[in-house]
């Protein structure tokens, strides 16, 4: 059976990454915000331990005006955020994001976070014995 929530939560994250990605290149009107709500407690997404350990599970973002270096990439997305005084760059899957609004023009939509990607794993290096035949005892002398 097919999950249409599944399909409607993945066209909502690339509505969120489109948005910020014209963002990162046209800037954020005085008019707009955002507000970002997303998971603390999985393990991609890089938040300082010292905010991670205030917010436990869930924290929400404001994109304003005092946030930098905002790049959009097609997975996740970084900004820069000052934490009490601290500047700290933070990135944050789109699978992490449970809300997303723009109270200036009164849009938003919650999401249902995804599972988290396992880490990729090394693949070990297949060891095969090689044999090495020396051609010089079939050559005709």
């Amino acid at each position: 059976m097919l999950d249409y929530n599944q399909f409607l939560y993945a066209s909502r994250r690339a509505m969120i990454r489109d948005i910020l990605k014209t963002v990162e290149k046209e800037g954020l009107s005085q008019d707009n915000h955002f507000l970002i709500s997303f998971r603390t407690d999985r393990k991609d997404v890089v938040i300082p331990d010292f905010v991670r350990a205030k917010y436990p599970e869930e924290i929400t973002i404001v994109l304003q005006y005092q946030f930098e270096n905002l790049i959009a990439n097609e997975d996740f997305f970084q900004v820069d955020l000052t934490f009490g005084g601290v500047l700290s760059t933070l990135s944050i899957p789109y699978g992490a994001i449970t809300q997303f609004a723009d109270p200036s023009q009164q849009f938003g939509f919650a999401l249902q976070p995804t599972d988290e990607k396992p880490l990729k794993k090394e693949k070990k290096k297949e060891t095969s014995t090689v044999q090495i035949i020396d051609l010089e005892r079939y050559r005709k002398k």
